[in-house]
Parts: C-alpha cells; structure tokens; sequence
C-alpha cells in the first residue's frame, strides 16, 4: 500500500483542538468545523481531540499553521488570546487541569526541540468557563468561537496577500 502524499507546505493548516464531551473545552473544533466550510481548499482543516502530540506531524515544516483550543488562564470566559511566533515562547504552561494532559505552549516547546515546527505558528485560545462532562458551551465561550472564527479566515487571508502567502507573488 503506497504511503499518503505529504501535505502541501503551501497550505495553511488550521487545527481545532479539544474534547466536545467536556463542554467549553470544545470550542477549537467548533471553530474548526465552521472554517472548513468557508475557508474551503485555501487551508487544511483538521479537528483534533486525541493526543495533542499529533501536532507534531500535522505541523511540521508548514508554512502556516494555526491552532485553536480552550485556555484556562485569568482572563475572564470567552476572553480570546492570540500568539504569534515571537509570542508562544512567552506564554505560561498551562495550569494542572488540562484535558489534553500536555497544553499547546508545551507542544511547541517539544516541536521546536525536535526540529517538528511549522515555519510560522499562531495560536488562539478561547477562555474557557466550564470543563466538566457535558455537551454544549457557556454563552461567553459560544458567543467568542464566531469571533475566532472571523479572525482566523481573516488571518488566512492576509497571508495569501503576503509574500509569505501563496496568494500573490506580487504582494
């Protein structure tokens, strides 16, 4: 059986993280599957809720990649953080409750230790309210994942429009 294709560089990738069964921790794969349908072929959309570490291989050597999950830190719910590249190495690990057992900020201090890193990297993280078993988000978390959602198709779109897009070789 021949091996799959290796993903085009070119293509910005977008990843939805989380668990939908643990309420607001849900939210990357909402904005993931929201994207899907708008951004079309322009990006990979990919929603992961197993083991975060297959970022390492999602990721490496894209010219973009961007990941969306639920963050607890102490910014109030639904309160929306971005990181760029110059940025994710500043941020704090995440706090003991994870539901991933590994946080993002660690996967990309693994990625980046490894050699496993896109060429740019942004994050967004969605204030989460409630993690507990359950289906459905908190008004503060539903009414942030249609604002990430615009942001991210929006930063999709700038980089097609940068050189460091595939967009315009003019730009």
């Amino acid at each position: 059986m021949p091996e799959p294709a290796a993903p085009d560089a070119a293509v910005p990738l977008v990843v939805g993280i989380g668990n939908e069964h643990r309420r607001d921790d849900g939210c990357g794969l909402a904005v993931a599957r929201a994207l899907r349908s708008r951004l079309g072929s322009r990006a990979e959309v990919v929603e992961l809720s197993g083991d975060p570490t297959a970022l390492l291989d999602l990721w490496a050597d894209r010219d973009l990649a961007v990941a969306v999950d639920a963050t607890r830190s102490t910014g109030p719910p639904g309160g929306i953080v971005r990181a760029g590249p110059s940025e994710i190495a500043a941020l704090p690990p995440a706090t003991t409750d994870s539901t991933h057992g590994i946080s993002l900020v660690e996967i990309a201090r693994l990625g980046e230790s490894l050699g496993r890193m896109p060429r740019h990297l942004v994050v967004y993280g969605i204030e989460a309210d409630d993690l507990s078993r359950g289906i459905g988000f908190t008004a503060a978390v539903a009414a942030a994942v249609p604002v990430v959602v615009q942001r991210i198709e929006r930063e999709i779109a700038e980089w097609e429009r940068t050189a460091g897009g595939r967009g315009n070789a003019d730009a």
